[in-house]
């Protein structure tokens, strides 16, 4: 019996992974599976009101469909299965190309799980690339089973739309400093060093990483890691392997352009990642500290390890649009400063009471990048089409296990009887990231650590 149970343990594991990841091709019905091996599940069952909408100039899936809607205030997708308890990525993607015909991109808010908003404002009436999208993101640990996303009208004249919904499940230890109630609203994410973005299956939690390097600054390098691999197993984060192996490196280096943060400043959430590319002789070392404005990140100067991964955390510190990361190289350093990968969130529901939703002015983080591009495949997803097959299978082997038990019990009885932003040096100037980007896809616990501020 205690193969049984094992197997019975399998299937369950099995039926709770189904909700791990979701993709809904907002506007459609029934499923398919794209050319990259991802299932994508009709609207049907998650939302009644709203209407469908084919947008006849687009042919790529999901985007060449939507649901839009023309009344009511508030507009619900509801029932949409995550992991409970555990932290989850949500993402809302957008792609208007006048499908309309009013050459009247909307401005509206999105509202995840009736805690956390977004303001989405698209600005382009048509972007001519079906590679390219607006998307909102949040991270978060829902107390449910079950999560709503819903659509606010901001504007009697602006009806609020939607293409798709993904959600991906983070491992336990993710964002572990992330409050019960509070949110992560995406304002930036890169992978520095790098020409194409990172997602799925480069990154398995389905995050998307925009690429940063040298182009910006003369006065900066790209740099390519000489380990032959990276141990990212002391960040909790887990930041892709990938978005390790590459690195930007610079004196004076500063990121800035923070355009997506209001002046007014919001409580922010940065984690930085760090690896050092090069194994150093006994003469070379690299050491900095790293400064968000005024505020420290860190206790202790960075020291990146080659063939390991280092995260640093700052979070409930005020940024503005103004905000700059400044690196400065210690005393003893002879190498220049690095950086392998950056992600900036606006935090909702900040415990310490700032950050509440609705508060960013523009959320309209926009990416390009079909899943047909490097890399850009994304998680199979397990919907509620398989199911009915899982369930057909998992009772066919159930009455199998049950008959070969009762085989097995008369054996025995007879035998007994006979088991995957702007970057300078020194100035801190720089051309910048449009908020419309094309996308190309393509250690010891003492290596993270975590800084709260405590001045407000």
């Amino acid at each position: 019996m205690a193969w049984l149970l094992l197997l019975v343990i399998t299937l369950f594991s099995l039926f709770l992974s189904l909700t791990e990841s979701i993709s809904i091709d907002c506007g459609t019905t029934g499923s398919y599976v794209d050319s990259n091996n991802v299932t994508w599940v009709g609207d049907n069952g998650f939302v009644t009101t709203g209407k469908p909408m084919n947008n006849t100039d687009v042919v790529t899936k999901p985007i060449n469909t939507l649901r839009y809607f023309p009344t009511g205030q508030t507009n619900c997708y509801t029932n949409i299965p995550v992991t409970k308890g555990r932290k989850n990525l949500v993402r809302t993607k957008y792609y208007y190309e006048n499908y309309d015909g009013n050459y009247s991109p909307p401005s509206f808010d999105v509202i995840y799980d009736g805690k956390h908003r977004d303001s989405i404002e698209i600005t382009e009436s048509s972007v001519n690339d079906e590679e390219r999208f607006y998307f909102s993101e949040l991270i978060f640990a829902p107390a449910n089973e079950n999560i709503s996303v819903c659509f606010f009208r901001t504007s009697p004249s602006h009806n609020p739309f939607i293409s798709s919904i993904e959600v991906y499940s983070f491992d336990t230890g993710m964002y572990a400093d992330l409050g019960p109630n509070e949110g992560l609203i995406l304002q930036e994410r890169y992978t520095y060093g790098a020409e194409e973005s990172i997602s799925y299956p480069l990154d398995p939690y389905g995050r998307l990483w925009l690429p940063s390097g040298s182009e910006y600054s003369l006065s900066l390098t790209d740099l390519k890691t000489s380990a032959p691999s990276i141990d990212i197993t002391g960040v909790s984060n887990k930041p892709p392997e990938i978005v390790m192996s590459k690195a930007l490196s610079g004196d004076s280096l500063i990121l800035s352009n923070m355009g997506l943060i209001p002046l007014t400043g919001l409580p922010v959430y940065l984690a930085l990642y760090f690896s050092e590319p090069q194994s150093l002789g006994r003469t070379q070392r690299r050491s900095f500290n790293v400064f968000l404005d005024d505020t420290k990140v860190g206790s202790r100067p960075i020291v990146p390890v080659f063939g390991k991964a280092t995260q640093v955390i700052l979070r409930d510190v005020v940024a503005t649009s103004g905000s700059q990361i400044v690196f400065q190289s210690t005393d003893d350093s002879v190498l220049p400063p690095i950086i392998n990968g950056l992600e900036l969130y606006s935090i909702s529901n900040s415990r310490d009471g700032g950050g509440g939703g609705g508060s960013k002015p523009q959320a309209n983080n926009a990416v390009g990048g079909g899943a047909k591009n490097n890399g850009g495949k994304k998680k199979k997803n397990k919907l509620p089409l398989i199911l009915g097959l899982t369930f057909t299978f998992a009772f066919v082997i159930f009455s199998s296990a049950v008959g070969a038990t009762f085989l097995r019990k008369r054996q025995i009885v007879k035998l007994q009887s006979n088991t995957t932003q702007t970057t300078s040096a020194g100035s801190g100037l720089g051309t910048g990231m449009s908020p419309l980007v094309e996308q190309q896809f393509a250690s010891d616990a003492n290596d993270s650590y975590i800084v709260q501020d405590e001045r407000h």
